[in-house]
């Protein structure tokens, strides 16, 4: 068996273990893109299993559809979108589907991967529901397990700059698990609720989900967060994107204030 016969093997247990374990999961993909989004990319589903074996694939032929969305703006994305009750799941316009598949998916998460904006990944997941704070808890604790392994299989192959820019990357991940514990003092709420405020605020003010964290870290401790050793993997939040946390963190301790009082 070659390194890539085995990564995929290993990639497709892994999403077995993760479509088993979200409750109401029909599908889980995980996706890659070799070439980075300024330079177009070119995205393509490395393994699924369920309905993500005809549902991502087909987003990336017509270059339409929410996974196009995370791809593109480097946001979590959640299907349908909160605050809607139309259950649009942006998946309509693709053609070539079997109706029974658009049918059974009620919801959808694309979370893109937290290892640099040069080598992005994309780990879907389709619902037979809408999403909650449980699916959102479990595809927070799956998809870096998903990512670094691909991460590895990468290095094991022969790509060891990719791997090890993948594998620097993971750093972010640290800083985000300090970003939701900040939210979680603030408003003591649970781990998958911080979460969950933490993804909604990525996508309402179009920031990505670890600029977003970095910056949220930076402003509480006043010190730089923990950055990778290549200084051209370290996010450098913009003044317009600090000054959007600083504006988060004060409504979140305003409101914490306000409900104790």
């Amino acid at each position: 068996m070659t390194i890539r016969e085995f990564g995929n093997e290993l990639l497709t247990s892994l999403l077995e273990f993760t479509l088993q374990s979200v409750p109401g999961s029909l599908g889980v993909g995980i996706n890659v893109a070799f070439d980075s989004r300024e330079e177009g990319g070119t995205p393509k589903s490395v393994a699924a299993l369920g309905v993500a074996s005809e549902l991502d694939p087909a987003q990336w032929k017509h270059a339409h559809g929410p996974i196009w969305d995370a791809f593109r703006r480097d946001n979590v994305v959640v299907r349908p979108a909160a605050g809607t009750d139309d259950g649009d799941l942006g998946l309509d316009e693709l053609t070539g589907l079997a109706p029974e598949i658009r049918a059974q998916v009620r919801g959808a998460i694309f979370v893109p991967g937290e290892f640099g904006s040069d080598l992005p990944t994309v780990f879907s997941v389709y619902l037979d529901r809408t999403p909650d704070s449980r699916v959102l808890r479990d595809i927070d604790r799956y998809e870096p397990l998903v990512t670094q392994a691909l991460a590895v299989v990468e290095y094991c192959a022969g790509e060891e700059q990719v791997a090890q820019q993948m594998l620097q990357m993971t750093q972010y991940r640290r800083v985000i698990e300090q970003a939701k514990g900040l939210v979680m003092g603030a408003i003591g709420a649970d781990a998958p609720s911080a979460f969950a405020a933490l993804a909604r605020a990525s996508q309402h003010f179009n920031i990505r989900l670890r600029t977003l964290a970095v910056a949220l870290v930076e402003h509480v401790g006043r010190q730089d967060a923990e950055h990778p050793e290549d200084p051209e993997l370290v996010v450098r939040p913009t003044p317009a994107e600090r000054e959007t946390a600083a504006r988060i963190w004060a409504a979140l301790t305003t409101s914490a204030i306000l409900e104790q009082g």
